[in-house]
């Protein structure tokens, strides 16, 4: 199974879920997010996981599943916390409809991962209902977190690190973990390919900071500087605070405090990104960080050429521009 084939498996498998027709403003913004064009990486790799120890993955399929709704679950309700306008290139769901929709359709998307997750074989369903709540909580742990790093600006680098992956490596991990799990993998290959998926998430939201500042809008899907626009604490943000000498620190502080300004803030901190070469510093972490991922991929207990969709998937989604 190659990554494709498990992309359509998984978005054919979407397209078919119904859902309760009353009341239909609770279930049109669950569906509208599930529709819109992503990358759908999560529910890919549970089922590629799962292939590596199984030929059949169809009793992957509802944890694969369970992933999807559960990550878009968390994308709306992060929107509506970020006051973010746009989400793959269309508005998200608070702006489509508002504050009040994207919090209950947000919490009706988690009770449906649970219910898509309890479609899973009874041989499996123990272990991964206390994956799914244990990855649940730690993402919430992240969440808080990143929030608690808005009122700080001493941030360390160790701390942001943490929270990137309790917010979103374990859940990479997870998916792998239980793809592995139902594909009947041992506990020493479940572990390392929940590993790779940690030491991948993590590479992943470095590049996604990164991409924030310097990417192209238009393939982005998102608005280019909305993290410096607002004060958003990213790797490259807290890079530049703990590095940049006295002057630099202020200015940096002090355009933080600017709120009416956007493009003018977004250049002048981009600039002074640009002098701390921040950039290439986030990308030589994000590469350490993927031959992480790549070295516990190597020790799993199965053919190299069963591993190699995985290494390749790893590889496009740290030079994604996307």
């Amino acid at each position: 199974m190659n990554f494709e084939e498990a992309l359509s498996l998984v978005t054919g498998k979407i397209a078919d879920i119904r859902y309760p027709k009353q009341p239909a403003r609770l279930y049109e913004p669950v569906a509208y997010l599930l529709a819109m064009k992503g990358k759908k990486i999560r529910p890919a790799l549970t089922l590629l996981t799962c292939h590596l120890f199984k030929e059949d993955v169809h009793e992957a399929i509802p944890v694969a599943l369970a992933w999807e709704i559960f990550h878009n679950f968390t994308l709306m309700h992060d929107d509506l916390m970020d006051n973010a306008d746009i989400r793959r290139g269309q508005p998200s769901v608070h702006k489509k409809w508002n504050d009040n929709t994207a919090i209950l359709s947000g919490d009706a998307m988690l009770i449906l991962a649970y219910k898509q997750l309890a479609r899973s074989s009874g041989a499996y369903l123990k272990k991964l209902l206390d994956l799914f709540s244990t990855t649940a909580a730690e993402i919430c742990e992240g969440q808080e977190c990143d929030m608690q790093f808005e009122e700080r600006w001493d941030v360390r680098e160790e701390e942001y690190m943490d929270m990137i992956r309790l917010k979103t490596s374990v859940l990479l991990g997870a998916c792998m973990k239980s793809g592995a799990i139902v594909g009947d993998a041992d506990s020493k290959d479940q572990d390392l390919l929940y590993d790779f998926g940690i030491h991948l998430g993590i590479a992943f939201q470095i590049q996604d900071d990164v991409l924030d500042v310097y990417g192209d809008a238009s393939a982005f899907g998102k608005t280019i500087g909305g993290d410096i626009v607002c004060n958003k604490k990213t790797y490259l943000l807290i890079k530049a605070l703990n590095e940049a000498e006295d002057k630099e620190k202020r200015e940096l502080l002090r355009w933080m405090k600017v709120s009416d300004l956007p493009e003018k803030k977004i250049q002048a901190v981009t600039a002074i990104y640009d002098r701390l070469l921040v950039k290439d510093k986030a990308r030589g972490q994000m590469e350490e960080y993927y031959w992480k991922a790549i070295r516990s991929l190597e020790e799993v207990n199965v053919s190299d050429d069963k591993k190699l969709v995985l290494q390749a998937l790893a590889k496009e989604l740290i030079h994604r521009q996307s």
